[in-house]
């Protein structure tokens, strides 16, 4: 039996499927390249595979990783070519790695998911001096608060909700491009176990922020933000104080 980790992209209209179809495509797509696969026991086997946290729907992602259990070793170079025949386009393996039986499951290593993100504004152009003041304002405050759903209790009724500080959620927050009214960001933010915040809720808090700004009103019009794209580049596990993506960091 070998564990082979992989690395895969999920692009264009790929960015509208959901994780549950995912791991559903893989499965057929896995059978019908011939990949020997290993399988749960009980009345409904299934191949053994599990995947690196969801991707929100919408998201492009260069960086979704899987662990898929097999009754024997091939070479990763003919696996690639075999699954990525089948694959529709949109969905591609670009990496792999066999690791040991004892390694961390990825659900416990990502730590960080590092993004792309690019916002039309409602102006016609937009100041990089004024954003790169937004941003660091915006970082500067002493909490950014969000409110959040509490778990419910057992037969509770009513939803309750809750204040969470998720500025130590952001570890980095910069921009790449300013061009037209379009700005290109790039971000850091805290992944699984330890903390979660997803790039759609800071970008909501980002714009709250500058349309409270002073600032804003340098502008003609109301700022407000008309659109956005957002690609996840890679997830990454911290070792050493050295942050690697999840098959690199593999012992």
């Amino acid at each position: 039996m070998a564990i082979l980790r992989g690395k895969f992209s999920k692009t264009g209209e790929m960015k509208y499927i959901s994780h549950l179809d995912i791991v559903r495509l893989f499965h057929r797509v896995l059978r019908r390249a011939g990949i020997n696969m290993s399988y749960s026991q009980g009345f409904n086997p299934h191949p053994i595979i599990s995947f690196a946290t969801a991707l929100s729907l919408g998201v492009e992602s260069q960086g979704e990783y899987f662990d898929l259990k097999l009754d024997e070793e091939i070479p990763f170079r003919e696996f690639k070519e075999k699954v990525n025949e089948h694959m529709p386009r949109g969905i591609k393996i670009v990496e792999g790695k066999y690791i040991d039986s004892k390694q961390d499951s990825l659900m416990s290593m990502v730590e960080y998911s590092d993004y792309k993100i690019a916002l039309d504004f409602s102006v016609e152009e937009m100041n990089e001096r004024l954003v790169k003041e937004w941003i660091a304002g915006f970082l500067e405050q002493e909490t950014i608060m969000i409110t959040r759903k509490k778990k419910k209790k057992r037969r509770q009724r009513r939803q309750e909700y809750k204040e969470v500080d998720v500025k130590p959620l952001i570890k980095n927050f910069t921009v790449e491009k300013v061009e037209g009214r379009s700005v290109v960001f790039h971000t850091l933010l805290t992944t699984g176990s330890k903390g979660n915040l997803k790039p759609e809720d800071l970008i909501q808090l980002f714009e709250k922020y500058v349309q409270n700004q002073s600032a804003s009103k340098e502008l003609e019009q109301p700022l407000e933000i008309m659109s956005k794209r957002i690609k996840r580049n890679d997830l990454y596990h911290e070792v050493n104080g050295e942050l690697k993506n999840l098959i690199d960091a593999v012992r």
